[in-house]
């Protein structure tokens, strides 16, 4: 089914990030990255499955795999503290080397004495950090952190960068050079996994990679950030970014589910194509609608991925295409595909399609084509009312992925959205992207004096 991804884990150092809940691992982990991939908040137990991503740095010399966790001895309201530990255990399973983090305004405590007897056992090397050092009155508690048993801890601050270069050279003693480090090859495929809530986005996960890598729970909500997951299926490397579910704005409960949503967007627009989840056990309601309008509105192509099909009986694609064709026009010809994650059947299609759909977003047009392409639908499409008519001179593309036209028009006011929708199915079908949003970029031609005269 797929290739392991344990043993890609195994090629590449993996660093884990570990600690009780709220001593800024994910502020540590956005700081190591490069950039805010994790969701920082005070709430206790934002971060629950296991996040990883490459960070390479030039000085010192390193290129490894960051894991942020979750934090250890949360009591989380839902009830999921036993599968937030079982991540943390698979994390360390698989690092060279740990980072435990301790908050050093708060000092010493029991939980911090517990977690150190746990890594103690474990056997693997841990580097101790206090965080929040930056005030005076936390430094003097740093040396109360030695009692732990892993020598002095290292003052650093995540979120004003202090210490952070200290911390990377203490990894370098336990780490290989970045030479020595296989690369990640060749650009993988990136997938966004979208849905409503409880649709199976993370069963899915799990169940195509093999491994238990996110938390999968009937409580609605349970994913939180959007959780990248990368392995080969193929020969291809394909990166599934398993993200929140989605549920109205209005019923936002705090800032945690906003900043999910917003992760979601992120997501998106961050991939070369979209799954869209839909459980055939639901009809297709205003919020699938919601999302595949953004979908469409990002350019991104979509495989509609109807889920649960054991429940669903035979006839699940027929019924899955039929509400799509009734409920989601704007996604007229997107390919369809029915899973089931506890039978495990079906769980290469999305992967095929999806890649069917990239190359496809990966055309280029040449720019013969194209006019002759521009110039059979004028011919063909007809415009409503009286006086000056939508033209276009010609065109050229300028980039794909997706596929995106600069087409030299008369004047843009012209082309109404119903004129671009048109003329965009028109040019899917004469080009062959039918399965791929097409992106026109419209310019007015500009007209020597003489001529404008």
């Amino acid at each position: 089914m797929k290739e392991s991804a344990a043993s890609r884990s195994e090629a590449r150092p993996q660093v884990a990030i570990v600690g009780r809940p709220n001593t800024g691992k994910s502020s540590l982990f956005n700081r190591l990255v490069g950039e805010r991939r994790a969701i920082v908040e005070p709430t206790a137990g934002v971060t629950r499955d296991r996040l990883a991503l490459p960070v390479r740095v030039e000085d010192p010399d390193l290129d490894f795999d960051l894991l942020d966790t979750g934090g250890i001895g949360i009591v989380d309201r839902h009830d999921l503290e036993g599968d937030v530990e079982m991540q943390v255990q698979a994390a360390l399973a698989t690092s060279r080397v740990v980072i435990f983090l301790v908050d050093a305004r708060e000092g010493r405590t029991p939980l911090d004495e517990r977690i150190a007897a746990g890594l103690r056992r474990q056997g693997v090397p841990v580097i101790l950090a206090a965080n929040k050092a930056e005030s005076r009155e936390a430094s003097l508690l740093i040396h109360e952190f030695s009692a732990l048993g892993f020598g002095e801890a290292l003052p650093l601050s995540a979120l004003q960068g202090l210490g952070v270069g200290e911390l990377l050279e203490t990894l370098a003693r336990h780490l290989p050079p970045a030479a020595e480090v296989p690369p990640l090859g060749e650009e993988a495929l990136r997938l966004a996994i979208l849905g409503r809530r409880n649709t199976g986005k993370s069963s899915y996960v799990n169940a195509v990679t093999g491994e238990q890598r996110v938390i999968v729970s009937p409580i609605p909500g349970t994913t939180r950030d959007a959780v990248e997951v990368r392995f080969r299926h193929g020969g291809q490397e394909f990166v599934l970014v398993d993200t929140a579910g989605v549920h109205r704005r209005g019923k936002v409960a705090d800032a945690v589910e906003f900043f999910s949503l917003t992760r979601s967007d992120q997501a998106l627009r961050r991939a070369h194509a979209a799954l869209l989840f839909l459980d055939l056990g639901q009809p297709i309601a205003r919020l699938d609608q919601e999302l595949a309008r953004t979908i469409r509105d990002r350019y991104k192509p979509v495989v509609l991925v109807g889920t649960k099909a054991d429940l669903a009986g035979p006839g699940a694609l027929r019924l899955l295409r039929d509400r799509a064709e009734a409920k989601l026009p704007h996604l007229a010809g997107a390919p369809a595909c029915v899973i089931s994650s506890t039978e495990k059947r079906g769980l290469a299609r999305p992967l095929r399609l999806a890649r069917e759909l990239r190359e496809e977003a990966s055309r280029v047009v040449g720019t013969g084509e194209l006019n002759r392409a521009l110039e059979a639908a004028f011919a063909h499409l007809r415009f409503r009312g009286r006086g000056e008519k939508p033209k276009v001179f010609y065109g050229t593309q300028l980039k794909h992925s997706p596929p995106t036209f600069l087409l030299f028009v008369n004047r843009p006011q012209l082309f109404e959205k119903e004129v671009l929708r048109a003329l965009s199915r028109d040019l899917q079908r004469r080009l062959g992207f039918e399965r791929v949003p097409l992106r026109l970029v419209l310019r007015a031609r500009k007209r020597s004096p003489s001529k404008r005269g």
